[in-house]
């Protein structure tokens, strides 16, 4: 059995990056255990994960997705992007709310950004924006479709 740490920093510039890159690797192994502990740092507080496995026996190839969309979020917006934006603010922070989640376990506002300016149509456009995969459009996407349908 092998052992492997990861850490998911707990903030917007970070977190999906670093949670793309744990499933990532738990797509090329059997998860035998993991433990995780938050930790409160000075500069940074995150979640450091300790996943024990052993290799694929049968590796499967891994279908490459195209590289996702994102906006940086000090991307500037027209007046109707920015009212879409603070409609989204105000979804995602009634989400938490009902969730006891804090709102950037929602969407970060970089993925907001990007819906803004993508305007996604469908859930399968949705899923072309970094950030949204099979588990956050499952829970949201019908709703981040229907509020952008509202403009």
């Amino acid at each position: 059995m092998k052992i492997k740490t990861f850490k998911i920093r707990l903030s917007d510039e970070y977190q999906t990056q670093d949670e793309d890159q744990l499933n990532l690797f738990l797509e090329t192994i059997t998860t035998k255990k993991t433990s995780c502990q938050l930790v409160m740092d000075d500069k940074l507080n995150y979640w450091s994960i300790l996943v024990f496995y052993e290799q694929k026996t049968n590796k499967e190839p891994r279908v490459v997705q195209p590289e996702k969309v994102s906006f940086p979020i000090d991307t500037e917006l027209t007046n109707e992007e920015q009212k879409i934006f603070d409609a989204f603010k105000i979804w995602r922070q009634t989400k938490a709310n009902e969730l006891n989640l804090p709102a950037y376990m929602i969407c970060s506002n970089s993925e907001l950004t990007s819906l803004v300016k993508i305007r996604p149509e469908s859930l399968e456009q949705l899923l072309k924006i970094k950030g949204f995969g099979d588990q956050k459009i499952a829970k949201f996407g019908d709703e981040i479709i229907a509020l952008l349908n509202s403009f």
